[in-house]
């Protein structure tokens, strides 16, 4: 059996406030992420534009949690599946490397570590459940990219995205249920859940990217395996700048809510794998804000999936099979 290195590729965060203006400017400096006429010319000083005058009260919400959990998260996560596939695999053949996009540990990062440690073949791992060019399209890219520069051609094997993964939907299913067990007696009946994702500009969309259509589908799978007949409805967050990004905006799609007179509102996160600054700010402190301002009396978030035992399974499951060792 070939030496395996799986990497999981995840966008990354900043450690510290040091570090969040670099951040920025490699995000923004992405051409998945921004795309531009001469972008070759103009994309990098916009992207020390936006970050300089951005970063400041970014690291504001990054400080209030406490700094990011998302290497944390993925190295947790990572060790899960190690740990897995070492019931298809012997422990010596296989390791899992965290892979970030715009932070250390670099995607480069991991692919020489893999390199170093031997590897014969690559499992690379997208921890977005949906696929979209600006998250693992990019990923993938750089993966190419930084294969090519080192002259090294493993075998690679691609996990893409698997939003359509009957364990993970069961995941899902389950935080929603827990989530429902909490809400009070006086809300049970009339609670509105949101499925809240990530949004992407809509001429991404447009242009024929599947992120959306697979988020659709994703809440449908979730919604299938719920005994609840609570209204539920999907919305957006974290757009960024004056252009159209998918709706509806989670921000204006809640005080419509409140404005019907919901009066109890149940979230679910369904494009992350963990908490980070958009769940553990965004939504536990500045949509729980909104809410309770626009009449809203009851705000809860359904747990993230993060390193729980169930979730590391299912991700164990997901490499396995790709790999080949796995029923």
């Amino acid at each position: 059996m070939p030496k395996t290195a799986v990497l999981l590729h995840n966008l990354g965060a900043p450690s510290g406030e040091e570090e969040m203006r670099p951040f920025l400017e490699r995000l923004f400096s992405d051409p998945e992420i921004i795309t531009l006429p001469l972008s070759r010319f103009f994309q990098v000083p916009l992207a020390r534009w936006i970050a300089k005058r951005r970063a400041p009260g970014a690291w504001k919400k990054y400080a209030s949690i406490g700094g990011s959990p998302t290497l944390e998260w993925t190295k947790l996560q990572a060790a899960g599946i190690a740990i897995g596939l070492t019931e298809y695999m012997p422990r010596d053949d296989v390791i899992v490397l965290p892979a970030m996009r715009y932070s250390p540990p670099f995607v480069g990062d991991a692919l020489e570590q893999a390199h170093t440690w031997g590897a014969e073949r690559l499992l690379s791992f997208s921890l977005y459940p949906q696929y979209s060019t600006t998250t693992t399209g990019s990923s993938e890219r750089e993966m190419e990219r930084c294969l090519e520069a080192m002259a090294w051609r493993p075998d690679i094997v691609r996990v893409s995205e698997w939003s359509a993964d009957s364990a993970y939907l069961d995941c899902m299913a389950w935080r929603l249920r827990r989530g429902i067990d909490r809400l009070p007696t006086e809300h049970r009946q009339s609670a509105h859940i949101v499925f809240s994702a990530h949004g992407t500009p809509q001429s991404f969309a447009d242009a024929g990217d599947p992120y959306v259509a697979q988020i659709d589908a994703t809440v449908d799978g979730i919604k299938a395996r719920l005994d609840s007949d609570l209204d539920a409805s999907l919305a957006f967050q974290c757009r960024v700048g004056p252009a159209t990004w998918t709706r509806p905006y989670l921000d204006r799609h809640v005080r419509e809510l409140a404005a019907q007179g919901v009066r109890a509102l149940l979230v679910l996160a369904v494009s992350f794998v963990a908490d980070h600054v958009e769940t553990l700010h965004e939504l536990d402190v500045e949509t729980k804000e909104l809410a309770v301002a626009a009449g809203i009396e009851y705000f809860e978030r359904a747990d993230s999936l993060n390193a729980d035992p169930d979730f590391l399974g299912a991700l164990t499951g997901i490499a396995a099979r790709a790999l080949g060792v796995g029923g």
